[in-house]
């Protein structure tokens, strides 16, 4: 009986154990704050996130993913789901990541 229950406690030391320390010494989250104009990657980020991901071309490449998935669910359903998810995640990115707490 002892030696069953011994086998059971191991796992959860061996991982709970240093789960719970690393919560306990962790510190808050920081938020993301878009660049302003004139700072030094506010180009890149003009580029890559406003002209890219918000703009056209992240939605259209979002609709092809999501189209994409749409034609693989009923033949394999497990790149289907998450092809879907992905494309909406991507359609969705800035509401997203204002919901994480992160500025945009």
């Amino acid at each position: 009986m002892i030696r069953k229950l011994g086998n059971r406690i191991a796992p959860v030391a061996n991982f709970g154990l240093p789960l719970a320390v690393l919560a306990l010494a962790s510190t808050g989250a920081h938020a993301f704050t878009a660049p302003a104009t004139g700072d030094l990657g506010y180009d890149i980020y003009d580029i890559v996130v406003n002209k890219g991901v918000k703009g056209p071309l992240g939605f259209v490449g979002g609709v092809a993913a999501f189209l994409f998935g749409v034609s693989r669910l009923f033949s394999n359903v497990m790149v289907g789901i998450p092809t879907i998810v992905a494309a909406v995640c991507l359609i969705k990115s800035d509401t997203i990541l204002q919901t994480f707490g992160m500025v945009i």
